[in-house]
């Protein structure tokens, strides 16, 4: 039996309320979602295996990895303990360096990329801006 998505409701596509009201605003980016593979749509079990605000559970995992992690894989799940943990991880450093450190973004940003972010190599200065960004929507959740 089929429902409509819990995660899209039903659009096909993930948007900026649904990662609001997910809580998700610091791990997805609007887009076609993962949950319901687009289709709007997804069968009534998966509900219980898997929730809809499931952080892992995006568009850039491979068709194999996403079906390991609906059917509840034993292994996906220790995969999606472990993003959960570098995600938290990542955005406790952040904060760390923002308000203990205090670093500003674009330092913040620049120990992320590393040295080669000081040069002016193709891509590297939008991941920057991409990165900066990001930076600046973990700052901003913590006042």
């Amino acid at each position: 039996m089929l429902i409509q998505c819990p995660r899209c409701l039903g659009k096909g596509h993930v948007d900026t309320e649904d990662i609001k009201r997910l809580g998700r605003e610091l791990t997805w980016r609007p887009g076609s979602c993962a949950y319901c593979n687009g289709a709007g749509d997804v069968p009534a079990d998966v509900v219980n295996k898997v929730s809809p605000g499931e952080a892992y559970l995006t568009v850039d995992l491979s068709q194999e990895e996403r079906q390991r992690v609906l059917d509840g894989a034993p292994e996906a799940k220790a995969r999606m303990e472990e993003f959960k943990q570098h995600t938290d991880r990542v955005i406790k450093d952040i904060v760390t360096l923002h308000y203990v450190r205090k670093l500003d973004v674009e330092e913040i940003a620049e120990l992320y990329l590393g040295s080669s972010s000081r040069f002016n190599v193709e891509g590297h200065a939008q991941k920057k801006k991409e990165l900066m960004v990001y930076i600046n929507k973990v700052i901003s959740r913590q006042n």
